[in-house]
């Protein structure tokens, strides 16, 4: 205990060194800590489920008669009947099938449920979502049971207990749902977010023959899943080498009329979250690679603090030579100072650590508001006590080896005065100006990619359009429509199936003309009403809009896949939408090509046409301040419908939710790393400062200004930087550009970023190493030179 109150007073005698010391490491601490809680937070996903390592899933391809694939994270509607029949490795098959935007009545109260799981009972039996009330087995084996969350049963029934038998009334139909179970809150780290569940027979009564339909078979949407449990002492290799088999027998016999070949592969449940190349429940989430990327700035975040509490140590050692002399002279030999030393780094750490945590249990909460994640802090968990312990041990080793061999040796000021201690130093500084600019240039292109998706024009009209749901209604809602447009500051209302662009246009495939087989590419359909063009600002290349479902129009990009260069030239060709089993009608129209995906897609293949059938949804073009007026309208004509307005420039923001993510982080910890990088110079340069005193002395007694004496000190930390700059932007543009060539429509690396980037770096340079150059600059030479 004494000789802990002995190294707090040795600390306390150097205040400005321990603060900087200190404040340096416990941000880059707290930094480490926060990607670590938000990187173990996206390793967590669907971890939890006892059974995990026997999950999979059922996803699909399409393999189109000239090669291309598409990859479906789904499974068709026959596909889990027809698991279990053929499939007896597998101990449990449940199907699945999401929905959105449902609306229940209970009374006169209207509640919402923006997601909906029609699910079969063993799903409860192969994933872990626990039930606070009625039997997981039975509750969801009969038609138009539900099971609900803890939390949407104490916002629909006031206490949870309540809710089982009670009856709730979903849609303008009023269909009753008979509450059977509820479920235990769904926890954050779930693809799989089970707050409203359906019975999945109810979904058997209103699509009975599509379950027994061959055809079925060659219909993927993204909304049907298929899970199944391998049976504990089953192989997973010994049901693919049945896959083939399969196969032949339920999607070869339809490959004559599709234009794709269809296959299915079972897909491991640890593998869903993060592969890319299936689609999957779930928010979007960080790919391996932009995991791999997080992992690597907490790395360099670390690395920097290292350097900075390096840099800051062994400027001591010149001002710590006495204390150094006193102590061999008193007997201590190099061993027993080296081990003084290192007990001083592991008390700086320490206190840095608590620190640290301190400072990221704060930010943590305006971290997860930030970025929209469900991560919560969890100090006390194993795995984080863990790695703060890993942690510490790491950093008083890689921060504390180097200065106390420095210290403990018989001449400090002799060893500082070697090159080889400055050299090393610089070679530090030099990698934090490296990690800093890479950082810098990182943030500068994503920020651009993000302005470049946020003002790139879409080709439509996004801004002040609002998009209402509609229940389905058999004569439609044209009536409502001409209603709507009679309300004041309404510009433009149009009747569709979805707006012009969506995240996952969905595809389907055309017959052109006689011919036999279908085209070898997806197209997405529309069903909108003739005011869409006007609604969305649209552009039609040639002839007219569709006026009914027998006519379609088809945007520029269907035209060019289908062979025609001359837009002009399609007018009047037919087609069919689908095998030959449909009907040929005429396209009539084709429409100027617009982002109909996100951009970092490419344009796909689009036709329009006028299904009265479909038109669900309304779109309408107004003055927001008129919200209240329209909203009063709606309640008017549908007063069992709740108003939830959608605003497509809202919804196209959210296309790139991901890669806001990423900007938001490179702008958090390229401010770290600049922080931490200020202190590390400042460091140095009093370490110049004590070095240079006789220097600086003369400079003065012969005449050098404080503007040469500052100059002096500058070029030691502007060569640097630019040495740093020439290894920084090569490495900054190549993974950049890699980076970049992930989206189909992306900015060019212009010259300007790293001219910033270097022109940042020297400002930081001029900050950090300015004040004290500029007091070295001031200091009386007589007196300079009488201490030297």
């Amino acid at each position: 205990m004494t000789h802990l109150k002995w190294l707090f007073r040795s600390l306390g005698k150097r205040k400005m060194f321990t603060l900087l010391n200190t404040t340096g490491l416990a941000v880059g601490i707290a930094a480490g800590l926060l990607l670590f809680i938000l990187i173990r937070h996206e390793l967590s996903i669907d971890t939890f489920h006892s059974k995990r390592d026997r999950i999979y899933r059922v996803v699909s391809t399409e393999t189109y008669r000239d090669g291309r694939i598409d990859y479906d994270g789904c499974s068709p509607l026959p596909m889990s009947d027809a698991l279990r029949r053929e499939f007896p490795q597998a101990e449990k098959v449940a199907a699945m099938y999401r929905d959105r935007r449902y609306q229940f009545a209970i009374g006169d109260q209207l509640f919402s449920a923006p997601l909906v799981y029609f699910a079969e009972p063993e799903i409860f039996e192969i994933f872990d979502f626990p039930w606070l009330a009625g039997d997981p087995k039975t509750a969801l084996k009969e038609p138009y049971t539900a099971a609900i969350s803890q939390s949407i049963a104490e916002k629909w029934f006031g206490n949870w207990q309540n809710a089982i038998g009670k009856v709730v009334l979903e849609g303008n139909e009023r269909k009753p749902y008979r509450i059977t179970g509820v479920l235990e809150n769904p926890p954050g780290n779930t693809d799989i977010s089970l707050n409203v569940v359906l019975s999945y027979a109810t979904l058997r009564t209103w699509w009975t023959s599509s379950f027994n339909d061959p055809l079925k078979w060659d219909n993927f949407i993204l909304s049907s899943q298929c899970y199944f449990l391998l049976g504990k002492h089953q192989k997973i290799e010994n049901m693919e080498a049945q896959l083939p088999a399969f196969v032949a027998r339920h999607y070869t016999p339809l490959f004559a009329n599709s234009n794709t070949r269809d296959s299915s592969y079972f897909q491991s449940l640890k593998d869903i979250h993060f592969n890319t190349t299936f689609d999957r429940y779930g928010d979007t989430g960080w790919s391996y690679g932009e995991l791999s990327a997080m992992s690597l700035i907490g790395l360099f975040l670390l690395m920097v603090a290292c350097i900075n509490f390096v840099n800051l140590s062994t400027v001591q050692s010149i001002t710590r030579a006495k204390e150094v002399g006193v102590r061999k002279a008193l007997g201590s030999n190099r061993r027993q100072l080296f081990a003084h030393f290192m007990k001083e780094t592991a008390l700086l750490v320490g206190m840095a650590v608590i620190a640290g945590v301190i400072l990221a249990a704060f930010a943590l909460p305006q971290i997860r508001e930030w970025l929209n994640k469900p991560v919560t802090m969890q100090i006390l968990s194993p795995a984080t006590i863990l790695f703060i312990i890993i942690l510490g041990l790491v950093i008083t080793l890689m921060a504390g080896v180097y200065p106390a061999l420095i210290l403990s040796r018989l001449n400090p000021m002799k060893i500082m005065k070697q090159a080889g201690g400055i050299s090393l130093r610089r070679g530090l500084i030099i990698t934090q100006f490296i990690i800093a600019q890479l950082l810098i240039i990182g943030t500068l292109v994503v920020s651009r990619q993000m302005k470049f998706f946020k003002d790139q024009p879409m080709g439509f009209d996004k801004d002040a359009i609002v998009l209402l749901e509609l229940p389905w209604k058999q004569d439609g809602y044209h009536y409502l429509k001409s209603q709507v447009q009679q309300l004041p500051g309404i510009q433009s209302v149009t009747l569709c199936d979805a707006p012009p662009a969506v995240l996952r246009p969905g595809g389907s495939y055309i017959t052109f003309e006689n011919n036999i087989h279908p085209e070898s590419f997806e197209i997405t359909y529309r069903n909108v009403d003739t005011d869409y063009v006007k609604t969305f600002r649209l552009q039609l290349k040639e002839g007219n809009f569709p006026r009914n479902a027998n006519e379609v129009i088809l945007n520029e990009t269907a035209v060019k896949v289908l062979g025609f260069k001359n837009p002009a030239d399609i007018i009047g060709k037919r087609l069919r939408l689908g095998d030959t089993s449909y009907p040929l009608i005429p396209v009539v129209g084709v429409l100027k090509d617009y982002h109909n995906a996100p951009l970092k897609d490419k344009i796909v293949p689009m036709l329009m046409t006028s299904k009265p059938g479909n038109l669900f949804k309304m779109a309408v073009k107004m003055d927001l301040a008129q919200l209240p007026v329209l909203e009063q309208l709606f309640h008017e004509q549908l007063p069992s419908r709740l108003f939830e307005p959608t605003f497509i420039d809202e919804t196209v923001s959210r296309f790139y939710s991901t890669e806001i993510l990423v900007n938001r982080l490179f702008h958090l910890f390229t401010l770290v790393a600049i922080f931490i990088s200020c202190m590390g110079m400042y460091g140095l340069v009093s370490f110049l400062v004590v070095q240079k005193t006789r220097e600086v002395g003369i400079r003065k007694v012969l005449g050098a200004s404080v503007q040469q004496i500052v100059q002096l000190f500058l070029q030691e930390f502007m060569w640097l930087s630019v040495l740093a700059f020439l290894v920084a932007a090569p490495l900054g543009y190549y993974y950049m550009a890699y980076w970049l060539t992930g989206y189909q429509y992306h900015i060019s690396i212009g010259w300007d970023i790293f001219l910033y980037a270097i022109l940042l770096s020297v400002l930081v340079v001029i900050v950090s190493v300015g004040h004290k150059a500029i007091t070295a600059g001031l200091a009386n030479p007589v007196k300079s030179l009488r201490t030297e």
